[in-house]
């Protein structure tokens, strides 16, 4: 089945849907290993309050109507006003009265609220017999024969001390109870606290006076306070702290402590002692401990926040999902996009390949391919096949000359030898005969040398693979071959522009030199005698540039011919002895080293330059 490139690319995009279900996989270990690690540390808290425990006692069961004072998180200020207490149901409530019961640690607090539309005041006596009457809360706490009894009222709206009576008889006065009166409209409000211990294992007879004008009335309520344990409360509540709940039941169900539930958790419950799990919701974690003591078996239920790893992979895990979705749709616009553009361009370089070949597959143009220019791996193809095509078309022109050319090159030195060989045959003078075997020997060498030089430049290129590539003084070896080559060739001018200081580049000094003895060659034969031959080098930091000068005839290039192909004949030799070698061989070495060879015209005569040579 043949797949495009642009469905090959798609098929890669299930793979990424995986990443939401491995963010869901890592999600829940996180999870189980926070939770496990958080039920441990709630359990090593739980066993904090055992030694408390172990001393506990009961106290004695009271009769009646029960109420269980709720936990204050922190001690409430004693001013009327009750912004500070849970929001929790009252304990007592008719249409009257409004009352609430709170502990903080070993107090009991008290909240009530009196509907009352005449508030009468305590006086003082000022020499009278009788008090004048005024509204009270009288508070008789029973146990056994033992009876206390605790008259609040104020002379004023504002704090006051409430004496605590052993009898109502008796004129000695106990403890004093510190409470708060504050009148409201409709009403009043009255505030105030007891130890634990005045009020433990007791009856409590609630008893509101409402003196008015036409015919006082007296509202009665029973009921006794099962107050939560103060040490085991208090410890509880240090350990709660601020971001947790704990709630400490017996086997009977009687709630021993219990703290308030931090603001947006929701608080614990008597029924939640049935559970023995942890439960894991999504703002909390529950936890309850059985503990058995010396006093008897206990329930200690703690909630907690989750911690903050679970809530903080919970939260990565939706920003996962959004943004693997999102990266998902781009994904595809994108693939799309790109594969688009990519069989797009690979279709088109296809076309423009086609479009350089006529009929018969050969080479109709110069090759310019559209993506040649980019940077991209479209674009280093582009220029690799478009070198391909350049180098493939020289090739091909080179195979369809050389015949021509060679059959010019070795038709006439073996013309001279046929011809000296048939009229040798003939020719009976000695002289005659001696002049033309030297005839038929030099086209002989003629073709000895041609063929020699045939096979140096075809076996040059293959030998220039395996050749190591390294640094060398490029100006020392230039400056030792002018001077040589100004030895040998007096009747020309050669002048050296060249820098003094070592100019370094990569490659073989051996090939250099062969190269350099080419172009030197090639301009002393094409210049004039006395001309002049000039040889420069230019360091252009990254790069360095070798160029060789003559003086005489231009340059005649034929349309379409490579100057620097084998057998080009571009220059004009009126002794027959180039063959288009030489240019040749310098286009071989110096590409093999990194480099450009171009040709041209100059206001002096002629001009070859190597550029691009590379510096270590």
């Amino acid at each position: 089945m043949k797949l495009s490139l642009r469905i090959k690319l798609f098929l890669f995009v299930p793979v990424f849907a995986m990443v939401p279900w491995l963010g869901y996989q890592t999600f829940q270990k996180l999870q189980h290993f926070a939770t496990e690690a958080q039920s441990e540390a709630l359990r090593v808290l739980a066993e904090s309050l055992k030694p408390e425990l172990d001393i506990l006692s009961r106290p004695e069961t009271i009769a009646g109507l029960r109420v269980a004072p709720e936990p204050m998180r922190r001690a409430p200020v004693i001013d009327g006003f009750f912004d500070e207490w849970p929001n929790t149901p009252d304990a007592l409530a008719d249409d009257r009265i409004r009352v609430k019961v709170g502990q903080f640690d070993d107090q009991i607090i008290f909240a009530l609220e009196v509907k009352d539309s005449t508030r009468f005041y305590r006086e003082p006596l000022f020499g009278r017999s009788e008090a004048v009457p005024f509204d009270a809360i009288r508070l008789r706490l029973t146990d056994g024969p033992s009876v206390e009894e605790v008259i609040l009222a104020a002379e004023a709206s504002g704090g006051f001390d409430a004496p605590v009576f052993g009898d109502p008889l008796l004129v000695k006065s106990k403890p004093r109870v510190r409470a708060y009166w504050w009148e409201i409209s409709g009403g009043y409000r009255l505030e105030w606290e007891m130890p634990v211990s005045q009020v433990l294992s007791r009856q409590i007879d609630f008893i509101q006076y409402d003196h008015n004008w036409i015919e006082p009335i007296e509202s009665r309520y029973r009921f006794g306070i099962e107050p939560l344990n103060a040490k085991v409360q208090q410890l509880a509540r240090r350990l709660a702290g601020e971001t947790r709940q704990i709630m400490v039941i017996d086997s009977d169900g009687l709630v021993i402590a219990k703290t308030t539930a931090p603001d947006e958790m929701p608080s614990l419950l008597v029924s939640d002692a049935w559970t023995r799990d942890v439960t894991l919701t999504e703002q909390d974690i529950r936890l309850n401990v059985p503990i058995s003591t010396e006093t008897g078996r206990y329930s200690i239920l703690i909630a907690a926040p989750t911690s903050e790893i679970v809530g903080a992979a919970q939260q990565a895990l939706v920003t996962l999902a959004w943004q693997t979705l999102g990266v998902l749709i781009l994904l595809i616009l994108g693939l799309s996009i790109y594969s688009g553009r990519l069989a797009e361009r690979i279709t088109r370089l296809r076309r423009e390949l086609k479009s350089y070949l006529d009929t018969r597959g050969r080479f109709s143009s110069e090759p310019a391919l559209t993506d040649a220019q980019t940077s991209d791996e479209v674009g280093e193809l582009s220029r690799d096949v478009q070198q391909v095509l350049r180098d493939l078309a020289r090739y091909t022109a080179f195979l369809e000359r050389i015949p021509r050319t060679l059959r010019h090159e070795l038709s006439n030195p073996m013309s001279t030898v046929q011809t000296s060989l048939e009229l040798l045959s003939d020719e009976k003078d000695p002289e005659q005969q001696g002049r033309l075997r030297a005839t038929a020997e030099r086209g002989i060498q003629k073709l000895e040398s041609t063929l020699a030089k045939v096979t140096e430049a075809a076996s040059l290129e293959e030998a220039l693979r395996d050749e190591d590539q390294h640094g060398f003084d490029v100006a020392r070896v230039t400056r030792d071959a002018v001077e040589s080559i100004q030895r040998t060739v007096t009747d020309r001018q050669w002048r050296l522009d060249a820098p003094t200081d070592p100019v370094v580049i990569l490659g073989n000094d051996l090939r250099f030199e062969q190269m350099l003895d080419k172009l030197l060659d090639n301009a002393k034969d094409f210049t004039p005698i006395g001309g002049l031959i000039t040889v420069g080098i230019r360091d252009h930091i990254n790069a360095v540039s070798v160029w060789v000068e003559n003086t005489g005839s231009s340059l005649q290039v034929c349309n379409g011919i490579d100057a620097f192909q084998m057998f080009s004949g571009t220059r004009n030799d009126s002794t027959g002895s180039h063959l288009g070698l030489g240019l040749y061989v310098v286009r071989l070495i110096a590409e093999s080293m990194g480099a450009q060879v171009s040709i041209g015209n100059s206001e002096q005569g002629v001009r070859v330059e190597v550029t691009g040579l590379d510096v270590p």
